[in-house]
């Protein structure tokens, strides 16, 4: 144990830093638009075109959390903002997706191959691959910057990440947009992005079938 954790120590830190950095980089950008609301609302299209390529960048590397971006997108441009938003969160999984690849080099995978029973549990997971991305995609409290390194670290098809990954994102992107337009304030929408019980038992039914739906997969490869 000790030795796998010496070989990729940069590997675990680099996914436990993107798994803090949405909640201080969201702090300080929410605070920012609620300073300059009317600024936002008057942007023109190559500014907001600015915006999602940034966006591209802070949600691969966990600056801001995909779910706040499509809340903000929604608030902002309505309904508009889905075609944007669907191509930001596609790319920013690529870049998410590459990156951590480039990092680990595939140690991180060769190590845990060196024992016989984890490598016959991988293998079996491989074969529920596309099922198994789209479920981790669907749950609202699986970080996305933190599955984009677990799912290139495991040697998962980039074709199978790419598309069930997007599918899987659909049902949660949907919500967030709607909520956006439903907010009548900002900071009401950045305190409080889920108020209702109708939007929170769907919230929660995301979640439910996210956690049963992985436990059948992880159950069934062991």
């Amino acid at each position: 144990m000790l030795d796998f954790l010496q070989k990729n120590t940069f590997s675990i830190v680099y996914t436990f830093f993107l798994g803090l950095m949405p909640i201080f980089a969201s702090s300080s950008i929410s605070y920012w638009l609620i300073m300059h609301e009317q600024e936002v609302q008057h942007f023109k299209i190559l500014q907001w075109v600015l915006v999602y390529v940034a966006s591209c960048f802070s949600m691969a590397f966990a600056l801001t959390p995909t779910t706040f971006i499509a809340l903000l997108s929604g608030y902002f441009l309505a309904w508009n903002a889905f075609a944007p938003i669907a191509i930001s969160y596609w790319v920013a999984s690529y870049l998410g997706f590459k990156v951590a690849k480039l990092i680990d080099g595939g140690r991180f995978l060769n190590k845990l191959s060196e024992k016989p029973k984890v490598k016959q549990v991988l293998d079996n997971l491989q074969k529920d691959e596309f099922k198994i991305i789209l479920l981790a995609r669907l749950s609202p409290v699986l970080p996305f910057a933190v599955t984009n390194v677990l799912f290139s670290f495991s040697g998962t098809k980039l074709k199978n990440f790419l598309t069930a990954g997007f599918i899987g994102m659909l049902p949660r992107t949907i919500l967030s947009i709607w909520l956006g337009t439903q907010a009548q304030e900002i900071r009401k929408l950045i305190e409080h992005p889920s108020q209702g019980s109708g939007i929170q038992f769907f919230v929660f039914g995301l979640i439910l079938v996210s956690m049963l739906g992985l436990g059948y997969f992880i159950k069934k490869a062991f």
